[in-house]
């Protein structure tokens, strides 16, 4: 039997957000709990403490079910890192046929097996013996010598081909990950780990925006996370090593305050370009253990933040720019994260890359209950594992698979579970 009920688990560097929500049909979810706390022991995706971290997601998932009134049940959580590698596979399957000579129809089976058979390829490459594949994105498939077949079911052929990208995640990682929702007290399964690059696509893109080109920038506390899609395709994922905390951390030093003073300046009076700050307001700057504190500009506090915020956006932009080109990313970029919140951070984006900029709240228009707290962009992950664990992804994602064409509603939904990572 269908279980209703889905936690959202996001473990971000700087913070933990839980959604606990109730499947009630017809394309739609019901927000039963909310819960958030800050979070201690993972950096960069990485668990460097487990007890402390376990701790956190334990209040995170606490609070949730105090909203809700209700235990957490069928766990998803996102994951990334530096790690995480992507590999492309190609699948190969022979159609069997009654009649000699005579091509087979393709059907949903055909289709499971060649996607399988891609990632059984990739998984016994040199190297990939300590990852574990957390999906398979298949990106065309082949019949015969006919190239670029976006829909094979019901076309008939002898061979079938299909093109799939593979994201596979280091095992210590993840499994360390599972060892501290455990400690916390939940259970998570092993294939409910999802990337958090299409955790975000599920919340934050639209159909126009996979199919004219867009790179989706997620900035949260540890990691820079970066999706490059492209025709309806998730071409390209990186991970950059630096975020909000190194703002942060940046300030502490700077300002000669505590991390925790550092954080509460950024968010309220940071901004990413310093030009746009009046040179004569001042603010006050706790010392720290103790010390006197001291008066600085929020100009001072901004070109700190500007002089970081630069730094990583350029870095990103080095990654990045020799896996597109602008007329494949028609429309721009799509920020979200909780960093994407400090003010004018999509102006300097915007002149990072030479590329308009859209600050992205995740899409709500499928959830019912309290949903105004989510109207941030730092909720924009934990709303996209929702999605993407509901299987509540727009029908018509790209212009490859039409499910509306599928009579059957018990193929629909097998469908659409193996193509769920279909981007």
């Amino acid at each position: 039997m269908k279980n209703t009920l889905i936690t959202a688990l996001d473990i971000g560097s700087s913070a933990i957000r839980v959604i606990i929500a109730k499947d009630v049909g017809g394309n739609r979810l019901e927000i039963l709990g909310i819960g958030e706390s800050d979070s201690e022991g993972i950096e960069r995706g990485i668990v460097r403490d487990i007890q402390a971290l376990a701790n956190c997601v334990k209040k995170a998932i606490g609070d949730a079910e105090k909203a809700a009134n209700i235990n957490a049940q069928n766990i998803f959580a996102n994951i990334t890192g530096e790690h995480i590698r992507t590999h492309l596979g190609d699948g190969r399957i022979s159609i069997p046929t009654d009649t000699p000579n005579e091509p087979g129809e393709i059907t949903l089976d055909h289709v499971e097996q060649v996607i399988n058979d891609a990632k059984n390829s990739v998984k016994i490459q040199k190297g990939f013996e300590r990852y574990r594949i957390l999906h398979g994105i298949p990106h065309n498939f082949v019949i015969d010598n006919q190239e670029d077949i976006h829909n094979p079911i019901n076309m008939n052929g002898f061979h079938l081909i299909a093109k799939v990208c593979a994201i596979l995640a280091e095992l210590t990682p993840l499994r360390n990950l599972s060892k501290c929702i455990e400690l916390a007290g939940y259970h998570i399964e092993p294939e409910n780990f999802i990337l958090n690059h299409i955790a975000l696509a599920d919340s934050v893109l639209s159909e126009d925006e996979r199919r004219l080109g867009a790179i989706v920038l997620d900035i949260g506390g540890g990691t820079c996370d970066l999706a490059i899609y492209s025709r309806g395709s998730l071409e390209k994922i990186m991970v950059i090593p630096m975020a909000g905390k190194n703002i942060t951390e940046d300030l502490a030093i700077g300002l000669k305050t505590t991390i925790s003073n550092a954080e509460y300046l950024k968010v309220e009076y940071g901004n990413a370009l310093a030009s746009s700050v009046d040179p004569n307001i001042e603010i006050d700057v706790e010392g720290i253990s103790g010390r006197a504190g001291s008066r600085k500009t929020q100009y001072l506090l901004s070109h700190v933040i500007q002089h970081r915020v630069e730094e990583m956006l350029s870095i990103c932009y080095a990654k990045a720019k020799d896996f597109y080109t602008p007329e494949l990313v028609t429309a721009g970029i799509v920020l979200c994260g909780g960093t994407a919140n400090l003010k004018n951070i999509d102006v300097v984006l915007s002149d990072a890359f030479n590329l308009h900029v859209k600050v992205a709240t995740p899409d709500l228009s499928r959830l019912n209950g309290m949903i105004s707290r989510l109207e941030d962009p730092a909720y924009a992950t934990a709303v996209g594992i929702l999605y993407h664990a509901a299987g509540q992804e727009t029908e018509q994602t790209t212009k490859s698979f039409n499910l509306n064409n599928f009579k059957s509603s018990k193929l629909v939904d097998k469908f659409k579970k193996i193509l769920k990572d279909f981007t």
